[in-house]
């Protein structure tokens, strides 16, 4: 038996999700170095393991894609304390849980916070929650909602040369309905060489409201992608029934 030493470059946004697996290939981690803009991951594997490795990164552990969820803002949150609260959002997503910093005594806050979650099926629902801070009892929940990620994937699937578009063209709009939480019309655009949704998500299970947020989605080193019309079907495209 002879040991092999491989080393890993991976971005930051693939990264997280390796480290955050719970496969078997997050326990192969025997040492972590990071640095401060491209983190290596070093793997200790023997003989009998390599053969298995190569096959979980190639099949099993590839993700669609690298979801990022920019958080701008709450509107108008309901009240926890007396007079205010102190929110903060957590967003879920299988076994991934992201959250943002808490701001202090504010209904209305600005956050302009990044979090990135790594696909693995757009089945899986992606839930935002917003808490209010206490420090001496359990958190108080300021409602609830969920991402539908279906209509932005789609964009991602037409038949577009998106390049000819001009800077801020409307790809696609999505009005509210009883299948999302929209509280007003959301639009996909092409902005700034890449397919962006704004969206403001009305809470619910809570008296009043909203938190403002923006998609993007890339394609990470070790994605699948999530390919165009007319090509190979990707995993995550529903089967159409032949009438």
């Amino acid at each position: 038996m002879f040991v092999l030493f491989l080393e890993l470059r991976v971005d930051s946004a693939f990264w997280m999700f390796l480290s955050s697996s719970s496969s078997s290939l997050s326990k192969s981690f025997s040492k972590v170095y990071k640095f401060s803009s491209k983190p290596l991951a070093y793997f200790w594997l023997n003989s009998g393991q390599t053969k298995g490795f190569h096959r979980e990164i190639s099949m099993e552990d590839k993700p669609l894609g690298i979801l990022r969820v920019h958080v701008k803002r709450g509107i108008n949150l309901a009240i926890r304390d007396a007079t205010t609260s102190d929110p903060y959002v957590v967003i879920t997503l299988a076994n991934q849980k992201l959250k943002t910093r808490v701001i202090n005594n504010n209904c209305n806050p600005v956050w302009n916070e990044q979090l990135t979650l790594s696909i693995k099926d757009v089945n899986d629902p992606i839930r935002l929650t917003v808490f209010d801070k206490d420090r001496f009892s359990g958190d108080d929940k300021m409602g609830d909602g969920e991402i539908d990620l279906k209509p932005f994937l789609e964009a991602h699937q037409m038949e577009l040369d998106f390049q000819k578009l001009p800077n801020g063209c409307a790809i696609k709009r999505i009005r509210p309905g009883r299948t999302n939480c929209l509280a007003e019309e959301s639009s996909i655009t092409w902005s700034n060489g890449k397919i962006k949704q704004d969206m403001i998500l009305r809470l619910k299970n809570v008296e009043c409201g909203e938190v403002e947020i923006m998609l993007e989605w890339t394609d990470g080193p070790g994605c699948k992608g999530l390919g165009r019309e007319g090509s190979k079907k990707t995993p995550w495209m529903p089967t159409k029934r032949m009438d």
